[in-house]
């Protein structure tokens, strides 16, 4: 099944929630200070979340308020954890460690969805 095909089947934009990771380190790179921290708050608020829940729970099963309000407190959740784990690591919190991180997690559970919705 193709990408495209599940983001039709299912009404979410996989492709696009697939690209968001890249997108993140690349505009972080790419972009001048005052865009960063519009990204900066949905990197932090909003995009880990949103793609755990992704991962969760298929399209019917939560309405878009319930999604919405999960994104924002789980990604509360994973900054913690995530700024926790990287404290421990021999470079210790950057900027660009972050970044990379928690493009990594929604990478990873933006994965864990499109695979669920696929088999």
């Amino acid at each position: 099944m193709a990408l495209e095909d599940v983001a039709q089947d299912r009404g979410m934009p996989t492709f696009i929630l697939a690209a968001v990771p890249v997108a993140i380190i690349l505009g972080f790179l790419l972009v001048p200070a005052a865009a960063r921290v519009v990204l900066g708050i949905l990197l932090v608020l909003f995009i880990p979340g949103f793609a755990m829940v992704y991962a969760l729970f298929n399209d019917d099963e939560i309405d878009e308020i319930e999604r919405i309000a999960l994104s924002v407190g789980l990604s509360i959740c994973l900054v913690v954890f995530d700024g926790l784990l990287l404290n421990y690591t021999p470079a210790g919190l950057s900027l660009g460690q972050i970044v990379i991180s928690l493009a990594a997690i929604s990478g990873v559970f933006t994965a864990i969805g499109f695979y669920r919705r696929t088999r």
